[in-house]
């Protein structure tokens, strides 16, 4: 079991003139397909979409109610279960919203996970320790809703 907290991307964007783009990019996060999050990866408009740029991008998971949880007085992040661990079980999709083309040459991903433990010593103490797993995706890939283009979707399977 992996309790997921955080996922960061970082994008490297083509060289060429036209790899940058306007065009609003989307994710969607999913767990053995089905939806947990949707979000933007840029609305679209800004220069960290720019051709040659790298940047990188995270979503941190947040409870839906703004609820937050303590363990014998440690503060637990809200985090996302993935029952059988990340590694086949996660996929993020991005999509093109608009037909300018944006050049995606590579992302490095990392999926922050996190648990209880307890304290040596200590009958009911516990300390929440994060670990990360770095996923690389190399494929070039040009994402638009042209055809002619590129993709409408790319979904990197961790």
């Amino acid at each position: 079991m992996t309790n997921v907290t955080r996922i960061d991307w970082t994008v490297k964007t083509g060289d060429a003139w036209w790899s940058g783009t306007d065009t609003t990019v989307k994710i969607e996060i999913l767990r053995d397909g089905a939806l947990v999050k949707r979000l933007n990866l840029e609305p679209g408009r800004t220069p960290r979409l720019d051709r040659a740029e790298l940047a990188t991008y995270y979503w941190v998971f947040q409870s839906p109610d703004d609820i937050g949880v303590s363990v014998s007085g440690t503060s637990v992040p809200y985090y996302e279960v993935f029952p059988q661990g990340v590694r086949g079980h996660l996929q993020v999709r991005l999509s093109a919203q608009g037909d300018d083309a944006w050049e995606k040459v590579w992302i490095d991903s990392a999926v922050h996970s996190g648990a209880l433990r307890g304290v040596p010593g200590t009958i009911d103490s516990v300390v929440w320790v994060e670990d990360w797993e770095s996923f690389f995706f190399g494929r070039d890939v040009v994402l638009s809703t042209d055809p002619a283009e590129g993709f409408t979707t790319w979904t990197l399977n961790y």
